[in-house]
Parts: structure tokens; C-alpha cells; sequence
């Protein structure tokens, strides 16, 4: 399941979740520090970044955009 960090509103995390639909995570169940684009993967009730995921997107963006330009 593929969780992405859409944005930020309140207390909550607005999340995609396998690029169909969203869900508010409240912040208190992320890590502190969280980003948007951050992907999210579920451990025992509570969140964490999957870092090579969240880069591999990242990467994925960034020469994305550059092909365009």
C-alpha cells in the first residue's frame, strides 16, 4: 500500500493512498519531521517514512521536470 503526504491541514496528515483516494492521518501518528511527498508505510498503529521509497519519488520528480525544461 503506497501512502504519500499530500499536505498538511490542522492536526492532520492529508494522505494518498495508493493514488485513489485520501485519508486524514492525525500528526500525532507520524514522524516528527514529516514532510509532503514523504512516503508513510504502517507499523503497529502508527506510521513511518519509508525513506528509499520517499527518494525513489523524489528522484523520479525531479527528472521529470528537468525533461521538461
Amino acid at each position: 500500500m503506497a501512502m504519500i503526504i499530500d499536505r498538511f491541514e490542522g492536526d492532520f496528515a492529508v494522505v494518498e493512498v495508493d493514488g485513489r483516494s485520501m485519508e486524514n492521518i492525525p500528526k500525532s501518528d507520524i514522524p516528527a519531521g514529516s514532510r509532503e511527498g514523504d512516503v508513510l508505510r504502517p507499523v503497529n498503529g502508527k506510521y513511518e517514512i519509508d525513506s528509499e521509497e520517499t527518494k525513489r519519488l523524489r528522484d523520479e520528480t525531479a527528472k521529470l521536470t528537468q525533461d521538461l525544461w
